[in-house]
């Protein structure tokens, strides 16, 4: 492990603090409003856990294939809003949700720990909807998305927040 390792790690053990200091004071009611469009805070909620365990899952099969291309192409099969519906966010309790991402993300960070430093350079890859070519993520990129993914969605409900004086 290597300094700049250590702090991604710390960075991402602080990712649940984050969410749950984003939603924190806030009711059941409250956990439902949203802007004029898009999600609700719930739904930003169960969006973020659900997207950080899906790349936990591809970050685990790069450690252990080095090159691999990410089965992701039944999550693009149609948007996110039809994801968040089909999985019925905006009426599920965050509460274990929230366990959960505490858990894999601690779960995460350990398997990270312990890696050889070489590793952090394996890669997936991946080719996003609408590209020609394809994208090779690395263990520290998905790490960084990781935070670049929490960064926006508490800002998301910063902004509902806000809006609602809540």
């Amino acid at each position: 492990m290597n300094d700049a390792n250590d702090s991604l790690l710390e960075r991402t053990l602080k990712l649940p603090d984050r969410l749950e200091a984003a939603i924190a004071g806030l009711d059941e009611t409250q956990l439902d409003l949203k802007l004029k469009r898009g999600w609700s805070i719930r739904e930003y909620v169960h969006h973020t856990v659900e997207g950080e365990l899906m790349w936990q899952i591809f970050l685990r099969a790069i450690v252990g294939t080095d090159g691999i291309e990410f089965p992701i192409q039944w999550y693009f099969a149609i948007s996110q809003d039809e994801w968040t519906k089909r999985w019925v966010s905006g009426k599920r309790a965050i509460g274990p949700s929230l366990a959960l991402y505490r858990g894999s993300t601690a779960s995460l960070a350990e398997l990270l720990r312990n890696l050889p430093p070489e590793a952090w350079n394996h890669y997936g890859r991946v080719t996003w909807p609408g590209a020609d070519k394809e994208t090779r993520l690395t263990v520290r990129d998905i790490i960084l998305m990781h935070l670049g993914h929490m960064d926006q969605h508490t800002g998301d409900i910063q902004a509902i927040r806000t809006l609602h004086n809540c």
